[in-house]
C-alpha cells in the first residue's frame, strides 16, 4: 500500500498576479466617518493625530487606519527653539521623512518646481497596507470645515495621484521611495483635473504620493491656496487651510489637516501585493490509494490480528478527507483540506488541485 507519490513533469505549475483590496478595517475600499482617540492625544497627540474607522471610545474593535503629522524643518508649529528647552516635534517629524525619502544631503521637499522646508503626511498603518498602496486607487477629499478663508461647509477638494497620466519619478531615493507620483485634483472616476505641470510658484504642486512606503506628503501652501470644488448650490472659494508656523508655539497642524479630512468626509484607498501561487495537481489514479492505514478501516478477528473489514477486501473503497505535501526527506511541510469527502476506488480516480500562495 503506497503513502506516498512523486509528481510527474506537469503536476506543478507557478503563476504570479497582483491582488487588490481594501485597506481599511472590515476590508472596506473607503470610508465616510473619522474618528480620533482622546487616549492617544494625551501620549503621543502633541505631533500625531491616530485615525480610526469606527469610534474608539465606543467600540472596542477600533483600530488606527492612518496617521497626520506635520513636519517643519526648523521645527515652527511646536514648543521649542534650537538650542533651547522643548521637544521640537515638527523638526523630528521633517528628519525622519527627509531621511526616508530623500537624497542624503538634502534640507526641502520638492513639490512641482517649488522647494518647501514643511509638509503634512498621511502615512497608512503598515499592517494595512501589506506590500503598498494600489497607485490611482485612492481619493482623498478635503473639507473646508470651520476655517475656510473664503470658502464654507460644504466645499471640498478631491485629490488623487496622477498614476493615470504619469510614469511616477523617483530622485535617487530608496528604493522603497520609487515610484513616485504626484498629487493632483481630480478623481478616480473622472481623472486629473489640475495637473501638477500647471501647479507653478509659488505655491507648488498639492503633494506627492509614495506608494511603497504608504505615504501622501501634502503641500501647505497649495493646501492654502486650494480652489474648493462646490457641493450642491454654493459656488467654488478657496479652500484655505491654514498652516501656522509661529515659532515656539504648539499649533497643532496635524489636527487641522485631520479636521479637513473629517470635513470632507471621504477617503477611498486600496492595498496592492504580489501574490506568488503554486498550483499541485494532485492525481490518484484508479490502481492508487484504495486503501488506508485508519483503524476505521480494519477490523480484530478473534485470535486478536487486524484484517480489511468484510466487504472491503474485494472491493476497496477509501474516502480522501486530505492531501499531504512532504519533502524529500517524507517530512510533511503542508496539509490541503477537502471540503468534503472524495470517493476513491478501482474504478474511480481523484484529480485534486492544490493552491499554495506566497
Amino acid at each position: 500500500m503506497a503513502f506516498y507519490k512523486n509528481f510527474e513533469t506537469g503536476d506543478v505549475i507557478f503563476d504570479n498576479a497582483t491582488v487588490t483590496s481594501g485597506i481599511f478595517q472590515d476590508g472596506a475600499s473607503s470610508i465616510t466617518g473619522f474618528h480620533s482617540s482622546s487616549t492617544q492625544y494625551t501620549n503621543t497627540g502633541d505631533y500625531n493625530v491616530d485615525a480610526y474607522r469606527y469610534d474608539p471610545s465606543n467600540n472596542a474593535s477600533a483600530s488606527v487606519q492612518f496617521g497626520v503629522v506635520y513636519g517643519h524643518r526648523d521645527g515652527s508649529g511646536s514648543l521649542g527653539t534650537r538650542g533651547a528647552t522643548g521637544d521640537r516635534t515638527t523638526a523630528a517629524v521633517f528628519g525622519q521623512f527627509n531621511n526616508m525619502i530623500n537624497p542624503a544631503q538634502t534640507t526641502t521637499f520638492k513639490f512641482g518646481n517649488v522647494t518647501s522646508k514643511h509638509f503634512y503626511a498621511i502615512v497608512f498603518n503598515r499592517a494595512r497596507m501589506r506590500e503598498r498602496i494600489e497607485a490611482g486607487g485612492w481619493e482623498l477629499h478635503l473639507g473646508s470645515g470651520s476655517f475656510g478663508v473664503g470658502a464654507s461647509a460644504g466645499h471640498i477638494v478631491k485629490l488623487i495621484d496622477d498614476s493615470t497620466t504619469s510614469g511616477g519619478t523617483g530622485e535617487a531615493r530608496s528604493a522603497l521611495a520609487s515610484p513616485e507620483y504626484s498629487v493632483v485634483t481630480g478623481s478616480i472616476a473622472d481623472g486629473v483635473h489640475t495637473a501638477a505641470s500647471s501647479m507653478s510658484s509659488p505655491t507648488g504642486s498639492y503633494g506627492t504620493f509614495y506608494p511603497k512606503l504608504g505615504v501622501v506628503l501634502l503641500n501647505p501652501s497649495a493646501l492654502g491656496g486650494a480652489v474648493a470644488t462646490p457641493v450642491g448650490t454654493v459656488g467654488s472659494a478657496i479652500l484655505g487651510i491654514p498652516t501656522a508656523t509661529g515659532s515656539n508655539t504648539d499649533e497643532r497642524n496635524d489636527l487641522t489637516l485631520f479636521k479637513s479630512i473629517k470635513s470632507g468626509s471621504y477617503f477611498q484607498a486600496k492595498r496592492e501585493e504580489d501574490v506568488t501561487s503554486r498550483h499541485y495537481f494532485v492525481r490518484a489514479k484508479a490502481s492508487e490509494f484504495n486503501a488506508t492505514s485508519n483503524d476505521t478501516y480494519y477490523e480484530t478477528t478473534s485470535a486478536g490480528t487486524k484484517r480489511v473489514i468484510a466487504g472491503l477486501a474485494s472491493d476497496n473503497k477509501t474516502y480522501i478527507t486530505s492531501v499531504g505535501l512532504y519533502n524529500g526527506e517524507s517530512e510533511l511541510l503542508a496539509v490541503a483540506k477537502l471540503s468534503q469527502p472524495i470517493l476513491k476506488s478501482k474504478s474511480r480516480e481523484a484529480l485534486i488541485k492544490v493552491k499554495l500562495d506566497f
